[in-house]
């Protein structure tokens, strides 16, 4: 009898630890993937805020009144070609609005 439940226990056990194996497997696996995801987001996080530094320090001195965007006015005064300013400033005003949005001046500054 002893025999016997020690027999079933082994098999029991065979078939049980293979199977906790591949879970266990399965979980690294996962786990894994996850930190993968997570290092991928912190990455894009911090090229976001690294573009946002750069158009901020642009803004700094020429965005007069803080609107996060620049009027022609604005642009201009803080270059010291102000016709070749001008022209800049009307070949990256895409949407033709008279004002450099962040999106604009994120294009232009090649970011």
């Amino acid at each position: 009898m002893k025999t016997t439940l020690t027999l079933i226990a082994l098999i029991a056990l065979t078939g049980v630890l293979p199977v906790q194996a591949q879970r266990n497997r399965r979980n690294g696996a996962a786990q894994r993937a996850q930190a993968q995801e997570r290092k991928k987001e912190q990455q894009e996080r911090a090229k976001k805020d690294k573009i946002n530094q750069e158009i901020d320090g642009f803004l700094k001195d020429r965005d007069r009144n803080n609107d996060k965007s620049l009027t022609l006015e604005e642009f201009v005064s803080g270059e010291g070609n102000a016709k070749a300013a001008e022209s800049k400033f009307q070949e990256h005003n895409k949407n033709k609005d008279r004002y450099l949005s962040r999106t604009e001046i994120q294009e232009m500054l090649g970011l």
